[in-house]
């Protein structure tokens, strides 16, 4: 925690960055403002890494200590847009998205907390993980044309959509399955409407195409 009180000085300094539009903002605006200028700042982005590395230890049972997930249907975080990390953390804690763990994790951390651990795991190397199937170049024909305009032809996403590249099989096809399957938690993503057409094998296809990918 030692390391926590001078970040938040750097926060309150890059606060005094932006103009009194900043006064039009929501609370969750105004952070990911403030978080783009920590980003962009080598001293400030440092002190946040260090910060959020302490605070992270409460995810490593099970997304890991660098965000390399050590089991397979949960999600890696490592290399994880920032921003996108900041959302779903605010999605958990305002109870839009509810998970056992996640959702009292959230609600527990306080919104700088969540700041510098989306910005610690977003600076973490993805480990190449072995998968269980191997990459299907059924599924890169389906995602070259279905998925690349968000998440980017490398599967590195940006801004708020997720970086997918090398997640765990595992995740990601039960993830898809439940985006095609109607499940009540992810109605309102974007996602079923992309998956709606396509069956069970060509979710498998993409999910191994996406997991294979560096």
């Amino acid at each position: 925690m030692h390391r926590f009180v001078p970040y938040y000085c750097f926060m309150v300094l890059a606060l005094g960055l932006f103009n009194s539009s900043s006064a039009q903002l929501t609370e969750t605006e105004k952070l990911l403002a403030e978080m783009a200028t920590v980003q962009g700042n080598d001293h400030l982005l440092k002190a946040a890494v260090m910060a959020g590395k302490d605070r992270a230890l409460l995810c490593g049972n099970c997304h890991g200590k660098t965000g390399n997930s050590v089991r397979d249907y949960i999600p890696n975080l490592a290399s994880q847009n920032a921003a996108y990390l900041f959302n779903q953390f605010e999605l958990f804690a305002n109870g839009e998205r509810k998970d056992y763990v996640m959702s009292r994790l959230a609600k527990n951390l306080t919104r700088a907390d969540r700041v510098n651990i989306a910005l610690y795991f977003s600076q973490m190397p993805v480990q190449a993980r072995p998968q269980p199937v191997p990459m299907s170049t059924k599924g890169e024909d389906i995602y070259n044309s279905l998925c690349f305009t968000c998440h980017q032809k490398d599967g590195h996403g940006n801004g708020s959509y997720p970086r997918i590249a090398g997640q765990p099989y595992e995740y990601l096809d039960k993830t898809l399955q439940g985006f095609a399957g109607g499940n009540i938690k992810r109605k309102n993503s974007p996602m079923a409407v992309i998956v709606a057409n396509m069956n069970s094998q060509q979710l498998k296809d993409v999910a191994a195409y996406v997991a294979s990918m560096p």
